[in-house]
């Protein structure tokens, strides 16, 4: 009983912290009800499993590479999640026989009207683009359906990852829940011919996958795609005022677009690609100096505007100090640590962020029980009560202060700099507008190559 307790409080707290390594946004509606077989792309390890148990809405079984399982708060992670182990050659050889009764196991939870979360690309990887998917999703699904009747009603939902600044402490998450694909059409294909019938499945879940990830060739292009998006939805929806108007989730559509956009001209005109990514490094490199994000460009603010914000921030600082410096003594040793493990043994990239949340899992507890247990050695029981309610509130206010003087620093160099150079922000501007206006007749002539066709 304990050891269950034990457990579910750990998956508790890991799910806690992946909402707080990550600012984690959906698009598209829950999961439906009933049998559901999630299939989602693989770009983040673990962690893709823990966002889309978040996004879900439901309890999801995932299936997860076996070693991960004899792994310590991940395996029992997985183990409280209902994980079903997957058995890779590469992993180990000898029980690769093993996967037959994982796979009954799926099935039986999708006859028993569960959701199981597959990841049909077979591996994590951090590649712009989706690698070949096995077949292993398809054929779950289609033998769970026949060992229901063909009346389940099971449906596969694709959920599409995308992550930015995914290696970072608070990062950004999206998962783009997708419309779910229905097995009982495929009925009379699968009796007839069943190996054909699998792989036709698997191109249309492929399919559906490819309509809710970001997919764009070379990981040098990432910059460029978020930065441009950033700079165009910021002039036409004259959003000047925040780095983005919208979560990652909501920009997802926008990113496919001016991804698909992207690869058109750099297969028509690379040349004239190349001038654009150089015209938005520019001037994301500018906006960066004045610690300002691509879409981020306030107006051009009044001197007397400027010392009105500097004085309630000042204000704000002078209250929230004390709080915020007892956050930053407890917690930034335990903070650098995760840092330093993956860089003394650095892991694959896309395990990064695993090993820094999981390391914080360890780290965080242990400090914060050696300072409960020297504030009972220094003060007594009452001492230990009062340290113990403390730290989380200070751990918070340290963080949410982090960000703000962030923001806080960002908006004084640039209102610093308007100042001196009072046509900055308008010279700024500028040079923003035009880099849109090229877009647009980029746009412009892509759809009428489409409409030609």
């Amino acid at each position: 009983m304990l050891i269950g307790l034990g457990t579910r409080m750990v998956t508790r707290a890991v799910l806690w912290a992946t909402r707080l390594f990550y600012d984690v946004s959906r698009i598209g509606p829950r999961l439906p009800g009933g049998p559901v077989l999630v299939v989602a792309n693989h770009p983040n390890s673990i962690i893709d499993a823990l966002v889309v148990f978040y996004a879900a809405g439901r309890k999801v079984h995932p299936l997860a590479r076996a070693p991960l399982f004899e792994r310590p708060v991940i395996g029992q992670v997985l183990r409280e999640l209902g994980g079903l182990p997957v058995y890779r050659p590469q992993d180990d050889p000898e029980l690769v026989g093993r996967n037959a009764a994982t796979f009954d196991a799926a099935i039986a939870a999708l006859v028993n009207g569960d959701a199981v979360l597959i990841f049909p690309e077979g591996m994590s990887h951090s590649e712009p683009e989706l690698a070949p998917l096995r077949t292993g999703a398809a054929r779950i699904a289609l033998r769970a359906e026949a060992a229901g009747a063909w009346s389940l009603g099971l449906q596969i939902v694709p959920v599409g990852l995308t992550y930015r600044r995914k290696t970072l402490f608070r990062g950004e998450a999206a998962a783009y829940i997708g419309a779910p694909l229905r097995i009982g059409a495929w009925r009379g294909r699968w009796e007839t011919a069943d190996t054909d019938t699998v792989r036709d499945l698997t191109r249309e879940i492929a399919a559906a996958l490819e309509g809710v990830v970001v997919e764009y060739s070379g990981r040098d292009n990432e910059p460029l795609l978020h930065a441009a998006e950033a700079m165009y939805h910021a002039e036409h929806a004259g959003t000047n005022g925040a780095p983005e108007s919208d979560d990652l989730a909501q920009r997802i559509p926008r990113l496919q677009l001016f991804a698909a956009g992207m690869a058109w001209l750099e297969a028509t005109d690379p040349a004239r690609l190349a001038r654009l990514r150089g015209a938005v490094r520019v001037l994301t490199q500018r906006l960066a100096r004045l610690g300002l994000e691509p879409g981020h460009l306030p107006a051009n603010p009044r001197a007397r505007d400027t010392v009105r914000v500097l004085g309630l921030d000042a204000l704000l600082v002078a209250l929230s100090a004390p709080v915020m410096l007892v956050g930053i003594v407890a917690w930034y040793v335990p903070y650098l640590l995760p840092r330093l493990i993956v860089r003394l043994r650095p892991p694959a990239y896309e395990a990064l962020a695993t090993v820094k949340l999981v390391s914080a899992l360890v780290i965080f507890p242990l400090a914060y029980a050696a300072w409960i247990a020297w504030a009972a050695h220094r003060a007594g029981a009452w001492g230990a009560v009062f340290v113990a309610l403390l730290l989380p509130v200070a751990g918070v206010v340290a963080l949410y202060g982090r960000e703000h003087a962030r923001e806080f620093r960002s908006g004084l160099l640039f209102r610093l700099r308007t100042l001196v150079r009072p046509g900055l922000a308008d010279f700024l501007r500028l040079r923003r507008r035009a880099i849109v206006q090229e877009i647009d007749r980029i746009a412009d002539e892509w759809d009428a190559e489409r409409g030609r066709r």
